[in-house]
């Protein structure tokens, strides 16, 4: 297809901001379902788990694809709970853009931030929609307010609502200073265009005053017409304002309530006028598997190297099925397709292009493409496919590690083998769940990012897989590092032959603020051969990963391997030679200045002003750090740091405190050091 006319976008959001119902009216406006499906009536499209439709929210991303204008969007509807941020972290990694559903009463919410910091790391360009103008309390220009200050994100209206909550009939286009309505008789299909209200002509002309003035800054041409008072058509600021946004300069801000059929139409047209095409983008980097020093790149060229990315990955009983993004070249059916991480080949059986949980069986995918491949027996998330020759390795998708973990026990010896299977079908699923087992005792530890999200796994272990276990009460998953940098040396020798074979590792072990434990080799790449050179990366991680001194995974480590020798001199040792060595010298770094950390979470709670001061006493109790008081809609906003270990069954004592008026969020922000007693 003419990839001028392809959008890859992300529909992202905090729980309950309308996110899903926005994508409902997108597929109904654009004539890909026939009615609209409703969250609350457990009817929505995207929404196809019944867990999701039992519980009324999205756990797991869906993809989806909608005609309108002659183009083609691709969509990706993730979920807005916290423990399911994986979902989120996966879907923008293979977009080209992403729409932000902001609630007009709530304004940023702590998932908000969490789903803009992705994007910004995938340097994705972005719309915001202020949604449910219809509610009481909206207030359009403090939720883009909110925007700016929250994310020192350049939102600037391209809208203006006509009225807000019961009042709010319809949107401004500032660009053309034009004003419409929806139709409610047709369930909003009807947009017609209507003068412009008197009364908003003055507020209308500021705030389109405000965005000439934010787009001619953003262009030098643009810019001399501006301060010589000349006038910028709307032809002028749409082509400004589209180079702005695919330059993230600046972040279109629109209004809409998705509930009552209001503005959704112009979404659309939104992320025709401003998104990017894969065309767009900048072309993506990698590597080379075998020559990490090696740099890659790849444009989105039909005839070009094949490469893809596995974003996800969903279990059928008659074989995995793999959703990828095509980066470059086209892939058919019956295609080989080799892996960057362990170099080995699977054959593409079929692909489908995926309309929530239906398949269409297509015969090839080009570049920007996001399908569905069954046949692939070793691929898993993060990795990078290819055709023989054409070698590259892909960022990998990083996620967060698991905060709370939880023992399971089946309940008979006949569960036993179908509890552990089916574990290990979830763990190869989610890459933040987590799971170990205890082979002498059978008890499997599942581990995860929040207790919504072990809750939603033990459901499914009932449901899906017909497995019936005992679950123990979910406990905080410690971590450990090391307080202060430490360069350890180590040696491990064997019999070899007549004589011994020997191996010594020096390591610089060393803390850093990254969560996630890292290997650092450049010092060594050059010096070692060959085999250990290819070998060491891929094998030296385990140790990592592995548990510390007092027997939990590290975390906010860096191991920098310095150097490797051996004897006899002329005989390069195996490379578990060498780990022995390695792992010996972390163990003695360890000993020495290991310190156990404890997750620790970004609170928010909003509750009555005639209830803070109990609040606020709880969670002085529980050990948080209370960072900001706010006032919102003449409730109080409290923003805090909490143990996680402090929070359990927190929903609780909150509705007790409030009389069931306060709700809170919270979201993983790393690690701290816990005392011995926590």
């Amino acid at each position: 297809m003419d990839l001028t006319r392809l959008r890859n976008i992300g529909i992202v959001a905090h729980i309950d901001a309308g996110k899903t119902t926005v994508t409902e009216r997108v597929l109904f406006y654009s004539g890909v379902e026939h009615r609209l499906g409703e969250v609350d009536h457990g009817t929505a499209t995207m929404d196809w788990m019944e867990e999701e439709r039992e519980r009324g929210i999205t756990i797991t991303a869906a993809t989806t694809q909608c005609p309108w204008q002659d183009h083609v969007i691709q969509i990706i509807d993730t979920p807005g709970h916290v423990d399911f941020t994986a979902e989120v972290s996966r879907s923008l990694r293979v977009l080209d853009g992403a729409v932000v559903i902001v609630c007009a009463v709530a304004g940023v919410q702590a998932q908000t931030e969490t789903v803009l910091r992705q994007a910004r790391r995938y340097q994705l360009p972005w719309i915001a929609v202020i949604n449910k103008m219809d509610r009481q309390g909206a207030d359009f220009p403090k939720a883009v307010a909110s925007l700016r200050q929250r994310l020192d994100a350049p939102v600037i209206p391209v809208q203006w609502p006509i009225g807000s909550g019961s009042d709010f009939e319809g949107v401004v286009d500032l660009l053309h200073r034009k004003a419409f309505v929806f139709s409610p008789e047709d369930q909003g299909r009807t947009v017609k265009e209507i003068p412009l209200p008197s009364d908003l002509k003055a507020t209308v002309e500021e705030a389109r005053g405000a965005l000439v003035e934010a787009v001619a800054e953003t262009d030098e041409e643009l810019l001399e017409k501006f301060l010589l008072d000349e006038d910028l058509s709307a032809e002028d600021l749409h082509a400004g304002l589209r180079q702005a946004v695919r330059n993230r300069q600046l972040v279109p801000g629109l209004c809409a309530s998705a509930l009552r059929n209001v503005g959704v139409q112009l979404i659309l047209d939104s992320v025709i006028a401003w998104l990017p095409s894969p065309l767009d983008r900048p072309p993506v980097q990698g590597f080379h598997p075998q020559h990490p020093e090696r740099t890659e790149q790849r444009t989105p060229d039909p005839d070009g190297p094949l490469s893809l990315l596995v974003f996800k990955l969903h279990h059928q009983v008659h074989g995995d099925l793999h959703y990828v993004r095509v980066f470059s070249g086209t892939l058919k059916e019956g295609d080989s397709l080799h892996n960057a991480r362990h170099r080995q080949s699977d054959r593409v059986q079929q692909i489908y292009l995926v309309h929530a949980d239906h398949r269409e069986r297509w015969n090839q995918a080009g570049p920007g493409s996001i399908v569905v491949l069954s046949g692939l027996k070793r691929a898993r998330t993060g990795d990078t496919l290819f055709r023989k020759g054409e070698a590259i390795a892909l960022e990998a998708i990083e996620f967060p590690e698991p905060v709370i973990q939880q023992a399971l026990e089946p309940q008979s010896v006949a569960d036993r083998d179908k509890l552990l299977a089916a574990l290990q079908i979830l763990d190869r699923e989610d890459p933040t769940l987590h799971v170990e087992i205890h082979e002498d005792t059978g008890q499997a530890m599942m581990a995860g990012m929040g207790e919504l999200h072990l809750e939603v796994a033990l459901h499914r272990l009932e449901r899906d897989f017909r497995v019936r276990a005992r679950a123990h009460q979910p406990l905080v998953a410690y971590r450990e590092t090391i307080d202060t940098a430490k360069e350890v040396e180590a040696s491990v020798d064997r019999p070899h032959g007549e004589g011994r074979q020997s191996a010594t590792v020096r390591l610089s072990v060393e803390p850093q603020e990254e969560s996630k434990p890292e290997s650092d080799w450049t010092a060594l790449a050059a010096d070692l051969p060959g085999e250990l050179r290819e070998a060491l990366p891929v094998e030296g991680d385990s140790l990592i990963q592995a548990s510390g001194e007092r027997g939990y995974p590290l975390a906010k480590l860096r191991l920098r391997w310095l150097a490797v020798s051996w004897q006899p001199l002329g005989e390069v040792p195996p490379v578990e030679l060498v780990l022995g060595a390695a792992g010996r010298a972390l163990d003695q770094a360890l000993e020495a200045n290991s310190v156990k950390l404890q997750p620790v979470m970004a609170l928010r709670v909003e509750t009555p002003e005639e209830f803070l001061s109990g609040v606020l006493a709880d969670l002085n109790v529980r050990r948080a750090e209370v960072q900001d008081l706010q006032i919102v809609q003449g409730d109080r906003r409290i923003l805090a740091r909490v143990p996680l270990a402090e929070m359990f069954s927190y929903s609780n004592q909150l509705r007790s405190l409030t009389q069931g008026r306060g709700t809170f969020s919270m979201e993983p922000e790393g690690y701290a050091p816990a005392s011995d007693q926590t």
